[in-house]
């Protein structure tokens, strides 16, 4: 079965051993470096979303923000070139049929204290949950899709879970009552843990029912990348920006900024320049007019 087969039939895929033990080990320095500077200074006023270090902090949104990079550019650029890496683009490739763009890099960790975790399509997070709306989304975002999740995972991990084929249909009755009732339920029918290791890269569709799996004590470290289509991308608007707190994935400025793309490859450099041109145009520093002063410090203070 062909990548774009397995892909159409079960909304997810796994890439095995595509980055060697150097390189992962290179990305794991630098990324935990990130971590440990956001563990000191992150403050929920300064952080989009109000995602800030705490006793169940899961994520570090943005990855890539060049606060984390003033004093060390080489981790910026092996970043950078990872997640634009001429394999993985081939699979974009195959996957969307058309030319892809970057909306977001994070990073997922594991927490001080266990964190339940809850079942989800992306689409809920813009229609609701079984609206009209939501089920016209999964209808045309279906195949090809609108937006992929990537996870290059440091450190062995099968910490995200997917129902495979939901990603094209609407739920089934226990699926509906979970996600409406019980999103923390582990019970989900179908229910299948990606298990990934250091140097694999995984693959979901993100209207596929999925959770993260994020338990104290159980160690997790996963590079999480979301594209879209370049011709569907998620835009930033003055009041997707107010309404989410600064949250809206695809608002980078400082990709604009002089020499941040500096030590990119080239196929690398041309897929963050395709980012820019789609999206300069809704990084208007008015959007962030209304957010706190740290955060609109966050957003233009490169």
């Amino acid at each position: 079965m062909s990548t774009t087969e397995q892909w159409q039939r079960d909304g997810y895929l796994v890439s095995r051993g595509v980055f060697d033990a150097a390189l992962i080990g290179a990305l794991r320095a630098g990324c935990d470096a990130t971590l440990d500077q956001w563990r000191r200074e992150s403050v929920a006023e300064g952080e989009p979303g109000g995602y800030c270090h705490g006793p169940q902090a899961w994520v570090l949104i943005h990855l890539n923000h060049p606060k984390y990079y003033r004093e060390r550019a080489d981790c910026l650029a092996r970043l950078l070139n990872a997640v634009a890496d001429a394999r993985v683009l081939e699979i974009l490739d195959d996957i969307f049929r058309a030319p892809a763009v970057l909306t977001q890099i994070n990073y997922y960790m594991d927490p001080s204290e266990t964190r339940a975790t809850a079942w989800h399509r992306d689409s809920q997070f813009f229609h609701g949950v079984d609206s009209e709306e939501e089920r016209e989304a999964i209808g045309h975002e279906g195949d090809p899709p609108r937006a992929i999740h990537m996870h290059i995972p440091l450190a062995r991990t099968r910490a995200s879970e997917i129902v495979p084929g939901s990603h094209v249909r609407l739920d089934g009755e226990e699926e509906g009552r979970i996600r409406r009732d019980a999103p923390g339920s582990d019970t989900m029918p179908g229910a299948l843990g990606l298990a990934l290791e250091p140097g694999d890269l995984g693959f979901f569709h993100v209207n596929a029912l999925h959770r993260g799996i994020y338990t104290q004590g159980v160690l997790r470290r996963t590079i999480a990348v979301t594209f879209t289509r370049a011709s569907d991308p998620y835009l930033a608007t003055a009041e997707s920006m107010a309404e989410r707190v600064g949250y809206v994935a695809s608002y980078q400025p400082w990709f604009l900024k002089r020499g941040y793309l500096d030590g990119c490859v080239p196929a690398a450099r041309g897929f963050y320049e395709r980012f820019i041109d789609v999206h300069r145009e809704s990084w208007r520093e008015e959007y962030v007019g209304s957010l706190h002063a740290r955060l609109r410090e966050y957003f233009t203070e490169h």
